[in-house]
């Protein structure tokens, strides 16, 4: 079905004592009229010679007064526009009059407004129809004015087109804030003036987007130092009402962005599952590389040969999978022996093992804690719940976790943590908010 040109209005009963008056337009033409609404559909049947109907919010006294000289008015045009009377009474309440427009309105057409005529409140009217069709696809294209001043000698009609667009800033603003969506914000600027530092910023957003949403958690680091740069550089950009919005887009996540940030984002917005793959993927590295506060290596370890690790990007990273989550091991197989050890490794697993002896083996590992021993094992908890409750929502088998029911069970009666399982997505968002807590503690 071809998508059609429509106009939006509210007739306007004439006044006492009205001459026919000249009004200038926005494109510098001029055309004549008496009524409020004359001079405005004038120029927007002018302009867009292919609209297919005027759709009018008519009250009883419009519609004695006012009607038929207007249908006369579009007749005279030339224009094959059908005017379609909508009725319309003051104080009726928007959600009344909604279905009768959105019956005349197919999804992808576009919208015209004359703002002009009807109540004080007609633009806020008007304003709140066009943000409501805008989710049937439809584009307000054009909103225009009749600006009257007693004694000018030529009077206005103004496109008043930019105010309701100001309004799909926001809404664009709102999509990035709560979702990393860029797309609102990209149709907003399309064809519109606009710096490179904004292109700059959108180009970071979504490319952070795009490696959230895939979980292609390896890019996230430098996606982020990218777009730490590129908000910096929005402070300074060419349009003032963005760089006013950008302070409430930056308090979801502080100053500058960091891995806990965004994943507190993710996990804020209902991306749960994207806030679950980043902990699951990034929270090792975080810690070993960047939280020299909660865990390091002691002096004098020598690093490992990163060619036997292929399947992680850091010294740190390969040590907290491999070594630090297995620290039970070489501590139960030398206080207990080898076959006492496998025989618990069968049972339980090395994770499990660790966290039942966490105090005992810390110690004698490489590795030292930098915050309470108490708060690292909190910490490590937290991390192999959040693990388990990402390869659930994946239907994932952890290969490394074969025990993974006992291991449930332990985080259940030492750490109170739910059987995931039995878990909502609220109980799942609260364990990563827990989990993000706990790792920016206050020493």
């Amino acid at each position: 079905m071809a998508k059609e040109k429509k106009i939006i209005l509210f007739l306007s009963t004439p006044k006492r004592n009205e001459s026919e008056q000249t009004y200038v337009c926005p494109d510098k033409s001029e055309v004549r009229g008496v009524r409020t609404n004359d001079a405005p559909i004038k120029y927007l049947l002018g302009k867009y010679p292919n609209v297919t109907e005027i759709l009018c919010l008519v009250t009883n006294a419009a519609k004695k007064t006012a009607w038929d000289d207007f249908n006369k008015v579009v007749e005279a045009t030339g224009s094959k526009a059908k005017c379609v009377e909508i009725e319309f009474e003051e104080g009726t309440r928007l959600q009344e009059i909604l279905p009768n427009i959105l019956g005349c309105i197919g999804d992808g057409d576009e919208l015209l407004l004359d703002v002009t005529g009807g109540f004080r409140n007609t633009m806020m009217y008007l304003m709140l129809i066009s943000r409501a069709l805008s989710y049937k696809g439809v584009k307000t294209a054009c909103a225009v004015y009749s600006n009257f001043q007693q004694g000018r000698e030529k009077q206005k009609v103004e496109d008043v087109t930019e105010i309701l667009q100001v309004f799909d800033l926001i809404d664009g603003m709102q999509n990035l804030t709560s979702f990393g969506n860029v797309r609102a914000l990209r149709s907003y600027y399309e064809g519109r003036p606009h710096d490179d530092k904004i292109t700059a910023l959108l180009d970071a957003v979504d490319k952070l987007w795009q490696s959230i949403t895939l979980c292609r958690s390896n890019l996230v680091p430098g996606q982020i130092t990218a777009f730490n740069q590129a908000l910096r550089d929005a402070k300074e950009c060419s349009d003032p009402l963005l760089q006013a919005l950008l302070p409430a887009f930056r308090n979801k996540f502080g100053e500058e962005m960091t891995i806990p940030s965004l994943i507190q984002w993710c996990a804020e917005s209902d991306m749960i599952q994207q806030a679950l793959t980043l902990y699951r993927e990034r929270i090792p590295a975080y810690i070993m590389n960047e939280r020299t506060d909660i865990l390091a290596v002691k002096p004098k370890i020598p690093p490992i040969n990163m060619k036997n690790y292929p399947n992680y990007d850091t010294q740190g990273e390969a040590r907290f999978y491999t070594q630090f989550l297995n620290i039970g091991h070489g501590w139960y197989a030398g206080a207990y022996g080898k076959d006492a050890y496998k025989a618990a490794k069968e049972k339980e697993g090395d994770y499990l093992i660790t966290l039942k002896n966490f105090e005992k083996a810390l110690p004698q590992s490489i590795f030292e804690a930098r915050c309470s021993v108490e708060q690292l094992r909190t910490i490590t908890m937290d991390y192999l719940y959040i693990r388990a409750l990402r390869n659930m929502v994946n239907h994932a088998s952890d290969e490394a976790q074969k025990n993974q029911q006992a291991l449930n069970k332990y985080l259940a009666e030492e750490g109170h943590y739910k059987i995931p399982d039995e878990t909502n997505a609220e109980d799942v968002k609260y364990a990563i908010l827990t989990g993000l807590k706990h790792l920016n503690f206050q020493q």
